[in-house]
């Protein structure tokens, strides 16, 4: 339960039940609650498209590698790539 709603309810409901300074001070209190959430969902976001980003790079980094591993073993084994590519093509 949200005591800061809680608060504005009763003095919604009787207005001499909440002093001004109480209504002040869940005022300030709500709203530094309601920027901390805000920073956090800001920060859940950061570190989400961080993650992504790295994602993203290592799927551009795995594939260069994998196009120079196929290359290396075209290289060392010595056979033919075209054959490969018609076994693609089929």
């Amino acid at each position: 339960m949200n005591k800061h709603i809680l608060l504005v309810m009763k003095w919604l409901n009787n207005k001499d039940s909440v002093s001004q300074e109480e209504r002040e001070k869940n005022w300030a209190a709500a709203r530094d609650a309601c920027e901390a959430a805000a920073a956090a969902a800001v920060a859940t976001y950061e570190a989400y498209a961080a993650a992504y980003e790295a994602a993203a790079a290592a799927a551009a980094n795995w594939a260069g590698d994998a196009a120079n591993w196929v290359d290396e073993y075209f290289e060392e084994t010595g056979e033919n790539r075209n054959d490969y590519k018609k076994e693609l093509e089929k």
